[in-house]
């Protein structure tokens, strides 16, 4: 114990004279600010915090930090958002908290649920028709998606699509969490 700290006394004794530079400061104040907000969703997104509560505590930051804190607050959010999923609280957290238009995003979940389960029929019924004509049927058979390779090819596609897709639309509610709120609810 005593070498470890003579070590962290050598350390100290070393960058005593040392400072940050003003653009190291803000960058580490940029970080921490980043990692608070990614807790902050973590907790929402558990069921830890309530939306009030997320609220208040972005209304708790001060001035200069308001605006990158709404911005990595819509960044940290979007990253949980699944068009596979249930994305209700992330898109209430939006829409309540950051001010964002959330009626893009569900049109976009929609639109991607949409072209998934028309392509989905089509799939299924060729893998349907194959089987049949190797002499398996009856109301007990279906298909396997996962031995369908070019099902597997279509969602990856498709995802990729509509993930671009998506980055657009997160792009503008980044830009619109950038602009002041002079409403508070």
């Amino acid at each position: 114990m005593g070498e470890i700290k003579s070590t962290l006394e050598l350390v100290l004794e070393k960058t005593k004279g040392l400072t940050l530079s003003e653009d190291e400061k803000l960058s580490l104040k940029h970080e921490e600010l980043d990692k608070k907000i990614q807790g902050l969703v973590a907790h929402y997104l558990d069921n830890f915090f309530t939306l009030p509560r997320v609220r208040e505590e972005m209304e708790n930051i001060e001035g200069d930090d308001r605006q990158p804190a709404s911005r990595a607050l819509v960044r940290h959010l979007l990253v949980h958002f699944d068009l596979d999923h249930d994305n209700s609280a992330v898109m209430s957290a939006l829409r309540e908290v950051c001010y964002c238009d959330v009626a893009p995003f569900a049109a976009l979940q929609r639109e991607y649920l949409g072209e998934k389960e028309e392509h989905k029929r089509t799939f299924f019924a060729g893998a349907m028709a194959a089987l049949e004509e190797r002499g398996v049927s009856g109301s007990a058979v279906a298909p396997n998606p996962n031995r369908i390779p070019e099902w597997g090819a279509f969602l990856e596609n498709l995802r990729k699509r509509y993930q671009e897709k998506l980055a657009s639309l997160a792009r503008d509610c980044e830009n619109e969490a950038q602009r002041p709120h002079t409403q508070k609810r």
